[in-house]
């Protein structure tokens, strides 16, 4: 069998194969008994191929994705399993296949195709950079290195031979002739001359070769990498140091609450949003001026017979209360007393309830507030101590930047000599290399004025034939054609008829339609002056249910608002409660007065710098409001100017 039909046994079991539901074992019997034609050899090499794709299904894919966004850009995303495969065959097998007959397999394929994607595949540059990063990302680097790289790299010499044929044969050209076998001259039997005695030629001198520089010129001195990184060491320690100091003078006065505390302010918390009802819908009032002068509402037909409907069940239900009465049943004003002394005891538990809480809420309160004023001065004295450990780690600091800095100034001329002499070095160079860059310019200016020439005669052979096109389309043609209306197609159908008789036809199907559609309209105007005569009369039942419903409520409102009064709240509990805040509100105060005290001889400079700050802020605010008068009194005066003007 060919070597292409091969590659498309192999492409035609991937494209069936789905890892999820299907084994690679089971796919692969199916595609060997699908296709019995195959001898040994070619049944190896299929489930070689197969199998190998589907192990290396993710560097596989990685190559192919990245090949469609470099080279293949053009090319059809239904060959990525041909791609596959011979990434396949390149990257793993080309040492054990052999090069012949890998030649064999890509000269049977699509020339454009295989030309494009073995010049990605072989491209040196891309192998060695990003490429095999991205593989890397997938197996290990040794594993790329030692298996995939190998089979590319070794045989890069005749694959690029195999392009070149592949690109020669997509530009048309002729295969190279081979070489005619021609009759070489034999020469003449004759007897040889002695050679001459040659003289031994004079030693040639030998220059001495220099040594090379040492790359200890070219990077910096241990000595000083050591002392940036002792001074940034130093550095950070005074840093943190700092920053210690500062979180304590700034956090003293800022106290934890004990566990009893916390839990009594979180039931307290709780409790006013459990009474809160942000998500209940709160309907506004209708304004007194809309409901005083309102007209009357334009009611649609669905509205009215929605109303209607509701007043009538209204009234059967009524009517089955008035029955039951009548019957001997009982009414709900029993039920009604009893629910007004309930709600009206659950209030008054509740009101209780909200004292005792407010009550314990400020007795802790109190207690934090002491034991707050206790942890302040503990912390002053604190703050104290450190304070003065910092000045000392200071001072300490100073002294050591200072012995650096001198052994620093001190390396750094003897670092400047040996700088000099590199600088010397590198002059050389840059000589070398001018000279270098004048004749790569020299030789491109060259290229370019062969490829503007070659350009230009391009453009000549082009505009000659849009010159020939154009001419071409000058020509006129005449299009012209008569028709007559009264005579038919002549295709010789039964239905047949020319277009004036159509026209015909179609003006008396259009008057048919204008009659069918006045007599809807006389039906349609009918219905509807009876449904408006039924709309009436359930609007008038609709009124009187109205005020009906509106005297109930009137009445139901003014008995709620006799229950609406708070009750009185008196119990021993919650005088002995207030007793105890009013003790510890006094043994605060007492805390609080002596403390003001100590600091009255104090911060008395801060009070002045406040009263100063204070006053230059009133003098900015007053220049501020004189200056916006004066831009008010101008732009009036440029209004009073353009009036007159006009």
């Amino acid at each position: 069998m060919e070597s292409n039909a091969l590659v498309q046994i192999c492409i035609k079991g991937l494209l069936k194969f789905n890892p999820e539901t299907n084994a690679s074992d089971s796919r692969l019997q199916e595609i060997l008994e699908s296709n019995p034609q195959l001898d040994d050899s070619e049944e190896t090499f299929v489930a070689e191929v197969f199998s190998g794709c589907v192990r290396y299904h993710k560097l596989l894919s990685v190559t192919v994705e990245n090949f469609y966004l470099d080279e293949g850009k053009k090319m059809l995303k239904k060959d990525a399993y041909l791609y596959r495969v011979f990434a396949y065959l390149a990257m793993m097998r080309l040492n054990d296949l052999g090069f012949e007959n890998f030649e064999s397999f890509v000269l049977k394929e699509d020339t454009l195709k295989m030309f494009t994607f073995l010049r990605f595949l072989f491209d040196l540059p891309k192998l060695q950079s990003w490429l095999k990063n991205k593989w890397c990302k997938i197996y290990d680097q040794q594993f790329v290195e030692n298996s995939v790289l190998p089979n590319l790299q070794d045989n890069l010499d005749e694959v690029h031979i195999l392009i070149s044929r592949l690109n020669d044969k997509l530009q048309n050209k002729p295969p190279p002739k081979k070489s005619s076998v021609t009759t070489k001259p034999q020469p003449f039997k004759l007897t040889q001359v002695k050679p001459r005695s040659v003289p031994m030629p004079e030693p040639i001198p030998k220059v001495k070769t220099t040594n090379p520089i040492p790359p200890s010129i070219y990077k910096s001195p241990r000595e000083e990498t050591e002392i940036q990184k002792k001074k940034e060491d130093n550095r950070k320690k005074s840093e943190q140091m700092l920053e210690e100091v500062r979180t304590l003078s700034g956090n003293h006065i800022r106290t934890e609450k004990s566990i009893k505390t916390q839990e009594r302010m979180d039931t307290i918390i709780k409790e006013g949003e459990a009474q809160l009802k942000f998500d209940s819908y709160k309907a506004k009032p209708v304004p007194k001026k809309v409901t005083e002068n309102a007209a009357p509402v334009k009611l649609n037909a669905a509205t009215i017979l929605r109303e209607d409907a509701l007043y009538a069940k209204r009234e059967e239900e009524e009517l089955k209360k008035i029955v039951g009465v009548l019957s001997g049943e009982g009414t709900d004003d029993d039920f009604q007393s009893w629910r007004r002394e309930r709600d009206e005891e659950m209030k008054r538990e509740e009101a209780e309830r909200q004292v005792r809480n407010k009550m314990v809420g400020l007795l802790s309160y109190e207690d934090a507030m002491l034991a707050k004023q206790k942890l302040t001065e503990n912390n002053k004295q604190r703050v104290k101590k450190m304070k003065i450990e910092a000045d000392k780690m200071l001072k300490q600091f100073l002294i050591s930047q200072l012995e650096l800095e001198e052994e620093t100034r001190e390396r750094v001329l003897s670092i400047q000599d040996s700088h000099q002499q590199t600088k010397q070095a590198q002059v050389k160079l840059t000589e070398i290399k001018r000279k270098m860059v004048q004749q790569v310019q020299e030789e491109s200016k060259v290229l370019m004025r062969i490829a503007v020439e070659e350009a230009q005669l391009e453009m000549e052979r082009k505009m000659k034939i849009i010159q020939e096109i154009r001419a071409f389309d000058r020509t006129e043609i005449d299009t012209q054609r008569f028709v007559d209306l009264t005579a038919t197609a002549g295709f010789g159908f039964l239905c047949e008829m020319s277009i004036a008789e159509l026209r015909e036809r179609l003006v008396l199907v259009k008057e048919q339609r204008e009659r069918e559609l006045e007599e809807k309209r006389g039906d349609i105007l009918a219905d509807k002056i009876t449904y408006r005569k039924m709309l009436e009369q359930k609007m008038d039942s609709i009124s009187q249910n109205r005020i009906i419903v509106s005297k109930e409520q009137a009445r139901a409102q003014q008995e709620k608002e006799k229950i609406k009064s708070p009750p009185k709240v008196q119990s021993t509990e919650l005088d002995s409660l207030q007793r105890k805040l009013e003790e510890k509100r006094a043994e605060r105060m007492k805390m609080k007065t002596a403390q003001q005290m100590t600091l009255q001889g104090g911060p008395v400079k801060r009070t002045v710098n406040l009263e100063a700050e204070k006053r230059a802020m009133e003098e900015r605010r007053w220049k501020e409001l004189e200056q916006s008068r004066e831009r008010i009194a101008k732009l009036g005066t440029k209004a009073d100017r353009t009036t007159l003007m006009t």
